[in-house]
């Protein structure tokens, strides 16, 4: 026994000069990002050469807008995209856990002489052990209408501007969706931004208008369908160059829109067929062009397929949306379909004074709403770091229990303290301080920052997405695991360096 402990302490005989820099180099990142962490958390100022504002407190927008030339500085850039990509918010917890666990991680390596490799194997037992944990206290939200989607939108708007104005706007777009049961929130919830007021839309508003605008006036009932690839003849898999097959497929599709009693058109034809065009004038057919990632939005938004004309033509069932009203505000450049009963789709238009506020305003948004996806999902879990907290003291009753130094688990305890310091420290707290006092408290119990009262967090509407949770110390762990086994920064060679 004594043999093998000896064998997994081996002393480290990397570069610990690189592996410090690479180090310091996360903790910088989360440095400048801390202070935006909690409800009290403060904003930061980016200004670029040319002048450009953004006054933000989210972690994703920060980091992005670093100029870092460090390698691992933008790893966790990389690694923050990765999180907001996958689910909308818990960047910052992401990057300062990871600076924590690195931190503790430098430190066992310099100090201890534990080799990275045995600390990489116990970082995974360790997860497993968190998800285990979180898992057995998550609380399951059934509907759009649990009482619960509330206290999700106002934790997760907490810190950021006009928080809980836009978590009323949220909940209204949830309201809506609500009796048909979405919890795809992500698609179901679209989001526009302009200066001005915010505005509810129950349906979509779409940032184009008819090719032809007269159209609309004779369209009462909207039936709108999708439409991908060209609309130019031949039709994309047509190989038949004769002139009167073109005018045959012409007709066809214009039939089988027709047939369908297709009254709006949604496609991302880069070019259309002028013939076609005129054809679909004379049926008062709207035509509205969209990018292919609009298309692509607004289809999964209504749940409507998109399908190419050939498709069409060839008899396949034409899948359609039917909305109450066709609208056009030729002002702003919008088109909105109204579908008040059908509960699939709403729209937040978000304003704001200036454009830096909109945009801080619709990011506020993004993370409410993500939070809220997957929360039904997933479940909650108590918020302000408590859940985090709550998870290292089980992890430690676990190495107590199996009488086993796991050094993985040690750091991974670290980071996951980390948050609900940071936390109080940003409220006016001393961090360390009430960490002692919060450590002989029961799970779930944390501190009001507003009064320094203990409270139950999950009674005080304090609740946190639990798959985001997971999500951000899987990717915090993944960072530590890949810089604590670099023991050499290199420079490549440049192979086109002294070529003509």
């Amino acid at each position: 026994m004594a043999s093998e402990e000896t064998r997994q302490t081996k002393q480290f005989s990397g570069d610990l000069n690189a592996l410090a820099g690479n180090v310091m180099a996360a903790v910088g990142m989360a440095d400048v990002i801390r202070t935006t962490m909690g409800p009290r958390g403060l904003d930061k100022l980016l200004v670029d050469q040319m002048g450009n504002r953004v006054i933000t407190n989210d972690g994703y927008t920060v980091l992005v807008s670093l100029k870092t030339a460090h390698p691992v500085s933008r790893l966790l850039v990389e690694i923050a995209e990765r999180q907001e990509m996958n689910v909308g918010d818990g960047t910052t917890s992401t990057v300062i856990m990871a600076a924590e666990m690195l931190k503790e991680g430098y430190r066992m390596t310099s100090e201890c002489g534990i080799h990275p490799s045995r600390i990489l194997s116990e970082l995974d037992e360790g997860v497993d052990i968190v998800a285990e944990y979180l898992n057995s206290v998550q609380i399951q939200i059934e509907s759009l209408k649990d009482p619960k989607v509330k206290d999700i939108l106002k934790t997760a708007t907490a810190s950021k501007l006009d928080g809980r104005q836009l978590s009323n706007h949220i909940m209204l777009a949830a309201d809506h969706l609500g009796p048909q049961s979405r919890t795809d929130l992500r698609h179901g919830i679209l989001l526009l931004r302009r200066l001005g007021d915010d505005v509810f839309v129950d349906g979509i508003a779409i940032e184009a208008m008819p090719q032809e605008i007269s159209v609309v006036n004779y369209i009462s009932n909207p039936n709108v369908c999708f439409i991908k690839g060209s609309l130019e003849f031949p039709l994309p898999g047509t190989q038949i160059e004769d002139n009167e097959r073109h005018d045959a497929e012409r007709k066809a599709l214009i039939d089988a829109l027709v047939k369908n009693e297709i009254n709006v058109v949604l496609t991302s034809a880069p070019n259309i067929d002028n013939a076609f065009k005129m054809e679909l004038l004379t049926r008062n057919i709207a035509l509205i062009r969209l990018s292919m990632e609009e298309l692509v939005l607004f289809s999964r938004s209504l749940e409507t397929p998109a399908v190419y004309g050939s498709q069409i033509i060839s008899g396949n069932i034409l899948p359609c949306f039917k909305a109450d009203s066709i609208e056009l505000d030729e002002d702003k450049n919008l088109t909105i379909l109204r579908a008040p009963k059908s509960g699939v789709a709403a729209t937040l238009i978000i304003g704001g004074a200036t454009t830096e506020t909109s945009k801080e305003r619709m990011r506020t948004c993004i993370d409410g709403i993500c939070g809220l996806h997957y929360a039904l999902k997933g479940g909650v879990v108590p918020g302000g770091g408590i859940a985090e907290l709550n998870a290292a003291r089980y992890l430690e009753k676990k190495m107590l229990d199996g009488k086993s130094q796991n050094i993985g688990c040690g750091i991974l305890v670290k980071g996951l303290e980390s948050i609900s310091r940071q936390i109080l420290d940003n409220a006016g707290y001393n961090g360390y301080e009430m960490m002692v006092r919060l450590r002989s408290q029961p799970d779930g119990i944390g501190v009001d920052v507003a009064t320094g009262e203990f409270i139950n967090m999950v009674d005080n509407g304090i609740i946190d997405s639990r798959i985001t949770k997971m999500h951000a110390i899987q990717i915090a762990v993944h960072i530590v695991k890949t810089v604590l086994k670099i023991d050499r920064n290199l420079l490549k060679d440049d192979p086109k360096e002294g070529v003509n």
